[in-house]
């Protein structure tokens, strides 16, 4: 497997690992996360420099892959197959639909925000109604 500029380049991309498959780094964060919730950055952190994302901002960077305490180091999940927290109950109609930040803090959403100030930040697609998505983020618009 490669990575060729931002573009996947073989390899399967199948359950929750730790190989080749998944691009992870570790980063410390400001403020207690749960494994499973979306992460952005933030300047001048207290304690670290990663914090929940929501669609107020613009940037999600990954997932939290551990329950950590504010200072603590984590590994954060940018790019491969790993579980989210959604802020909604999730059905087995729900396979490949885009995943979004919600606007609950850390949290995704099936559904894109359309309010003004809100952003709309991809993190990827949904695999099951478990919450499993393949992770590859990236912001699409902020409305003003």
């Amino acid at each position: 497997m490669s990575f060729s500029g931002s573009f996947f380049v073989g390899g399967s991309i199948t359950g929750d690992d730790t190989d080749a498959e998944t691009v992870r780094v570790p980063a410390i964060v400001n403020e207690s996360v749960t494994a499973g919730d979306l992460l952005r950055p933030i300047v001048n952190g207290a304690f670290g420099f990663l914090e929940k994302a929501d669609d107020l901002g613009v940037h999600c960077v990954g997932v939290a892959t551990a329950n950590a305490s504010a200072g603590d180091s984590i590994d954060l999940l940018q790019f491969g197959v790993g579980t989210v927290n959604f802020s909604h109950a999730l059905t087995d109609a729900d396979r490949g639909k885009a995943v979004y930040v919600s606007s609950t803090a850390g949290q995704a959403s099936l559904t894109a925000p359309t309010a003004s100030g809100r952003a709309i930040i991809r993190v990827g697609f949904l695999q099951n109604s478990d919450g499993l998505c393949l992770i590859m983020p990236m912001t699409i618009v902020k409305f003003s």
